[in-house]
């Protein structure tokens, strides 16, 4: 059991670690019917959380003054005058960055999710506990939902890994 609690320890931290440095806040309507916003996940009722929207902080970009035409700005006019279509903005060195911060936003998402729900299950298993008392039968049932719940966590740490490894990969490519 200490085994199943220092791992969803370890991989709290790493959670916390790989977060990026933007603000992320959730959405969601209560039972009585109120709007609720929240910056932990944690604090959302499990049972409201597949309603849950995610809403990102964006930082703001100066906006600069044109000065008259640039080849970027005579290529897109010359293209749309002759009826073609230029590049979206998901072709360009910043959309496909936004495009990827995007991806690695929802992927976090979806990890803290995940890390809320691993927390609830081993609290409940934990709850669940057989006493000394108990019978061979309620011990193996029980040692068989904490395999189940470990092997749960371990496929929750190789997701958690394949993150931060594009988290790093993105990080090192932004910085370029």
């Amino acid at each position: 059991m200490w085994i199943l609690i220092r791992n969803l320890i370890l991989a709290g931290m790493l959670v916390c670690w790989a977060a990026p440095a933007c603000c992320e806040y959730y959405q969601y309507t209560d039972q009585n019917g109120v709007l609720r916003f929240t910056d932990n996940l944690a604090s959302v009722p499990p049972d409201q959380r597949p309603d849950v929207k995610t809403h990102q902080s964006v930082a703001s970009q100066p906006v600069q003054k044109a000065t008259g035409s640039t080849a970027a700005q005579k290529a897109s006019s010359s293209a749309a005058a002759a009826g073609k279509e230029t590049e979206p903005a998901g072709g360009t060195w910043q959309g496909r960055n936004a495009q990827k911060k995007q991806e690695l936003d929802q992927m976090q998402t979806e990890l803290k999710a995940s890390f809320a729900a691993l927390q609830t299950e081993r609290s409940a298993l934990e709850a669940k506990a057989p006493a000394k008392g108990a019978t061979v039968e309620e011990k193996v049932a029980y040692t068989e939902k904490v395999e189940a719940l470990n092997a749960k966590i371990v496929s929750y740490e190789e997701k958690l890994g394949a993150f931060n490894q594009k988290v790093n990969a993105y990080n090192s490519q932004v910085k370029k």
